[in-house]
């Protein structure tokens, strides 16, 4: 119960900062000339209306928002839902992989796992783009703990790295194709890539098919719900980290048997 306990806490303080992270990053780096940015990025946490910098006591997580009824206590502007659900989101993650693989090195790097894809997706439904600088360190790190065999064998993890950007890619070419539109970007070709090194190659089939028919499923609701038109475009990194958490948790079979 403690180990769960400590959890939740650490899930909690690493939500926090994936809020300000996925918040201050992606403005940086597609506007990384403008300075004021650039100093926001170093700074403080601050009020994101007033810009009015935060107190200690009003940083704890969750608690901090709750407190303080969602609302700035300087200009009594409302703060987005954003930051408690990012903080919850991460403290479930974190609090699944404990609860899967146990408190040690398994269950830790499970939920380094969960929450840099949790990081990733917040990114990508906001900006509509996976960095570079989330993706390639997620490969990377795939690819080291496989050379030790934590999910699989090096060679699996490097041809999983190889075909997992290469599919995307010959998905991405022949629909450009034939339609002269872009289906997806480069970013999920590397998130594909990175998902192959943790993986292996074998993971992939289940990884991209749990992806296509989960973003098909949200977007046939979205569009019935009239809240997306049908030419809109829809984030698909989410649904790769989706088909990457199932890969995580119920390994590569669970499809197949699934569909039998």
């Amino acid at each position: 119960m403690i180990d769960l306990f400590i959890t939740a806490l650490l899930g909690l303080v690493f939500g926090s900062f994936i809020s300000m992270l996925s918040w201050r990053l992606p403005r940086v780096m597609l506007n990384p000339a403008d300075e004021q940015l650039k100093a926001i990025s170093l700074g403080g946490s601050q009020c994101p209306k007033c810009e009015t910098p935060l107190a200690w006591y009003q940083l704890i997580p969750l608690l901090s928002w709750l407190f303080s009824l969602g609302r700035c206590q300087t200009c009594n502007q409302s703060i987005s839902w954003r930051y408690p659900l990012i903080e919850i989101s991460a403290t479930a993650l974190a609090l699944l992989a404990v609860w899967q693989f146990g408190f040690n090195w398994n269950g830790l790097i499970g939920a380094l796992f969960l929450l840099w894809l949790l990081t990733i997706s917040v990114i990508d439904l906001e900006h509509h783009l996976i960095l570079d600088n989330l993706s390639l360190p997620l490969l990377w790190l795939g690819l080291l703990l496989n050379a030790f065999g934590q999910f699989t064998d090096p060679q699996q993890a490097i041809l999983g790295a190889v075909l997992g950007y290469g599919v995307l890619w010959l998905i991405y070419q022949i629909h450009f194709r034939l339609t002269g539109k872009h289906g997806m970007g480069y970013g999920d070709f590397k998130l594909a890539a990175a998902l192959g090194a943790w993986f292996g190659v074998s993971a992939l089939p289940q990884i991209i098919v749990i992806a296509a028919i989960s973003s098909l499923v949200i977007a046939i609701f979205l569009i019935i719900s009239r809240k997306q038109a049908w030419q809109s475009q829809m984030a698909f990194g989410p649904f790769l980290a989706v088909g990457g958490a199932v890969q995580l948790f119920v390994g590569e079979q669970a499809l197949v048997e699934w569909l039998l």
